[in-house]
């Protein structure tokens, strides 16, 4: 007897709670020509995510966080109520997860059933286990951290080592176990949900271990810089590539902007578990919860401000900051009636100040770029000898950095560029000289992130059969104009690389190029050894395009969907 299909929910998704249940849909978007899709924890931009909206429905912004999914008859799936872990072998540390288990909390789940508690992370902590590798957040799915490619600061770990297999639903509904003895396991543990939905996951888990480090803020000029980041490194200093060779996990934050010059190196390694343990857990903002609040108030202020060019925009675009504010300033002071009315009196005064600032300094932005060096020197402020931030802690705490930072007031869009590891002082030279001759067109107002990653052999990965050498360009969520498009802030690094002949790769869930998408397809397809291969299980797995949207087909093969049946065997770029 078949399974019923489920209605859909009030929120415009559909919450299976079963295998079945989700094969269900799988089949009812086959018979009926729709798509089908799901999402996570929503960290990828929404057009990655989502269906194609119905016929004539408004597109969603391609945004990161957007929560909710298109209008219109298409399927989209939220896997809070399919989040179940079951130990398979608890002394080997084996568990079998349903696909929509958090890695660890997610403070920004619309639902509000993700916890500390029942995260991933944490539940294999309290019996000894953990994971090889995290990103810097572990607000993600598994499944979908897993889809995207997604992937920690380390040359020496990833989690691709901890994943023994996983159950995916192809396009007819039928759900099928790959392990990581099969070659296909490769396209499927990263295929950005378009060979199947991700239904349960293996893991071969690692005895838990902590994590020790510091934080330290140096300049980029030598001799003050413990890093040669331009060169091949002297006696007495790596050179970048080293410097992330012999670094199990690092991060760095690069400010290239003129009068700022720093960089803030995030370094550790493992270390026992100890007995007798007193956690010093990272803090990428003021140890206190309102005044970490307060820092990114501020923060999301100047950059709204410098990202804008007209006050009313800006007070416009500051309004969920503030809404997200008097929120987080709530629950740190409990509930009840006296924690709302402080939240609200707080909130209305730093409202009125931020108001009368704002117009000030969008009247007179000279004084506003005038002030932008020392405030992130205030912010972000070089570290004096033997006062670098020092931190011992849980791996599920601390190894993910900016766990801290909240989406909505550091609300951080990027593209993220994946280089072959032995390529990286050519990058870096070519930005430094980008970043000086460009100043603030090139630099923009925020950081740059550096860090690496190990190679794999996930046939769509960006690190595919090498190390690689990443860069973040950070875009503040709420700046004018598209970073993605032809004229954004984005596009000067992808030519000038493609230019300059730097092979790079991206990573799928950030900002791709949105011009001349018969090109870049052509360009990805150049950098993946096994690209058709996985085209051509893509077709096999799903015939009739359910699990396909005008997004990547775009990105994949430079034409919208509806195009497909002529597309051409060979894409040689528009």
């Amino acid at each position: 007897m078949s399974t019923p299909v489920i209605e859909k929910g009030k929120d415009g998704f559909y919450h299976p709670s079963t295998e079945e249940q989700i094969t269900a849909l799988v089949k009812k978007a086959s018979q009926e020509n729709l798509e089908i899709r799901c999402r996570g924890a929503a960290h990828s931009l929404a057009r990655a995510i989502y269906t194609d909206p119905g016929p004539g429905e408004p597109p969603l912004p391609n945004e990161v966080s957007e929560q909710k999914p298109p209008l219109g008859p298409n399927l989209n799936i939220m896997f809070d109520q399919y989040a179940k872990l079951v130990w398979i072998d608890q002394q080997a540390g084996i568990i079998e997860v349903e696909a929509g288990i958090h890695l660890g909390y997610d403070p920004e789940d619309p639902t509000g059933t993700s916890t500390l508690e029942n995260s991933l992370l944490y539940q294999i902590f309290t019996k000894g286990f953990t994971l090889s590798d995290l990103g810097g957040i572990s607000h993600q799915t598994v499944s979908g951290f897993l889809m995207t490619g997604s992937s920690g600061g380390s040359l020496w770990y990833g989690i691709e080592e901890n994943i023994i297999g996983l159950c995916i639903i192809d396009g007819n509904g039928e759900a099928e176990w790959f392990t990581n003895e099969q070659d296909e396991f490769g396209a499927v543990v990263l295929s950005l949900g378009l060979l199947g939905i991700v239904s349960k996951i293996r893991l071969k888990l690692e005895p838990n271990y902590f994590i020790y480090g510091q934080q330290i803020t140096y300049p980029t000029t030598q001799p003050a810089c413990p890093i040669d980041l331009f060169g091949p490194g002297t006696a007495d200093k790596p050179s970048l590539e080293n410097y992330l060779l012999k670094t199990p996990y690092s991060r760095i934050l690069w400010w290239p902007q003129e009068k700022v010059e720093r960089v803030v190196i995030w370094e550790a390694t493992r270390g026992a578990a100890m007995p007798v343990f007193d956690p010093a857990p990272y803090e990428e903002f003021a140890d206190n919860n309102f005044l970490s609040n307060v820092e990114q108030l501020g923060a999301s202020m100047l950059f709204t401000m410098l990202g804008n060019s007209k006050f009313g925009v800006v007070w416009q675009k500051l309004k969920p900051s503030f809404a997200e504010f008097r929120h987080l300033t709530e629950l740190s002071c409990g509930s009840g009636f006296f924690a709302r009315l402080f939240a609200a009196i707080i909130t209305f005064i730093l409202q009125v100040i931020g108001f009368l600032l704002t117009l000030f300094l969008m009247t007179f932005p000279a004084i506003l770029h005038a002030l932008y060096a020392p405030v992130v020197d205030v912010l972000q402020p070089l570290t004096k000898n033997g006062k670098g931030q020092l931190f011992m802690d849980y791996t599920y705490s601390s190894l993910p950095m900016d766990n801290g930072a909240n989406d909505v007031l550091m609300g951080t869009e990027f593209t993220e560029i994946w280089i072959p590891l032995a390529d990286t002082q050519r990058a870096m030279q070519l930005l430094d000289k980008m970043f000086k001759e460009g100043k603030f067109k090139a630099t923009g107002y925020y950081s740059t992130e550096l860090y690496a990653g190990k190679q794999n052999s996930c046939w769509l990965s960006p690190a595919y059969e090498r190390n690689v050498f990443r860069i973040d360009f950070f875009w503040f969520s709420t700046n004018e104009g598209n970073p993605a498009a032809r004229d954004g802030f984005f596009s000067q690094f992808w030519d000038r690389l493609k230019a300059e002949q730097i092979p790079f790769r991206l990573h799928w869930a950030k900002f791709l190029p949105e011009y001349e998408y018969g090109q870049w397809a052509a360009y990805f397809r150049s950098q993946y050894p096994r690209w058709d291969d996985f085209m051509a299980l893509r077709q096999k797995r799903d015939p009739k395009n359910i699990f396909l949207n005008d997004y990547w087909s775009l990105h994949l093969f430079g034409t919208k969907k509806d195009a497909l049946p002529g597309l051409p065997a060979d894409i040689t770029g528009s």
